[in-house]
């Protein structure tokens, strides 16, 4: 229902509540299904964009770009969307909605739908990590920030050289990324720091011997170990500088997080002291590893 009232519509501000409140700029040029309509296909564009990450073997650098243009070019969208629609409706009479308050209580619920679709996606579908050190390196450089796979990471579809994120001391503790090497009823040993996976040697293409790291006798020679029904064994790729089921055992199926996937970000880290990394210094961002698969 439309009142008598008349006031302008400033097309600058509709783009600037939808820079910062999403299509709440339509709400505010007197569209209000406009506005839901914009804000759904936001909601799910997001979910399809992190769902096709980590299902399909796409990446590189210019991936990253088309995923980079789909996040920020909606947000800019919705801004120009409103501009236009309320320049257009500039001086219709005010709807009943149109008030301070209703504006004040959808930027609320935008909010909290958005939040909620978050949640969503980093619980069930892809989630965001940053690499702290470099127990992976090379593979994975302290800097690098990961996708990790939340969709299709089942303890059934475990295979061997999978990069895995797993809980280290059960739930709500560190997350942890390593090379799976064991799978559950394998038989692990490792002497004068060569793996042997049931007997045989494993010849792991991803290991890494630095020469400027001595060797350690906790990470040198360990087991053999007959790897649990409800676990699995890993190996950081930095095989002197990684903490992992060497020092800490097999890992419970159930402390799984997830599958890395992609290097969505790089930028280097610097730690004056190679063995505390809590300190460190930023380096240039290494633009060649954006895009980098890891599955």
């Amino acid at each position: 229902m439309q009142s008598t009232i008349l006031k302008p519509r400033r097309p600058w501000l509709a783009a600037l509540l939808s820079l910062f409140g999403g299509p709440l700029g339509q709400i505010y040029a007197g569209r209000l299904q406009r506005s839901i309509v914009l804000w759904a296909i936001g909601a799910i564009l997001v979910p399809i964009l992190a769902f096709a990450t980590v299902s399909l073997p796409l990446g590189g650098f210019r991936f990253v770009l088309v995923l980079l243009f789909c996040l920020v070019g909606f947000p800019l969208f919705l801004m120009v969307d409103a501009y236009v629609v309320a320049k257009r409706h500039r001086g219709d009479p005010l709807l009943r909605y149109q008030r301070w308050w209703v504006y004040l209580l959808a930027f609320i619920a935008f909010a909290i739908a958005n939040n909620v679709v978050a949640h969503v996606i980093r619980f069930s579908i892809a989630e965001a990590s940053i690499i702290p050190t470099n127990s992976m390196s090379l593979t994975i450089l302290a800097g690098d920030r990961i996708l990790v796979d939340k969709l299709w990471c089942q303890p059934t579809r475990l295979q061997r050289n999978d990069v895995v994120v797993f809980r280290s001391a059960g739930p709500d503790s560190s997350l942890h990324i390593k090379r799976l090497i064991g799978l559950p009823g394998d038989k692990i040993e490792i002497a004068d720091e060569k793996v042997l996976l049931n007997g045989e040697e494993w010849l792991d293409p991803h290991a890494f011997i630095d020469p400027d790291s001595s060797p350690q006798p906790e990470l040198t020679n360990c087991g053999p170990i007959q790897i649990p029904s409800d676990s699995f064994f890993v190996l950081g790729d930095n095989r002197r500088r990684s903490k992992d089921s060497r020092i800490i055992g097999p890992i419970p199926l159930a402390d799984l997080h997830g599958k890395a996937r992609m290097i969505f970000w790089s930028q280097e880290r610097r730690f004056p002291n190679p063995w505390d990394t809590s300190y460190y210094e930023n380096g240039p961002i290494r633009w060649e590893r954006i895009g980098t698969r890891l599955d």
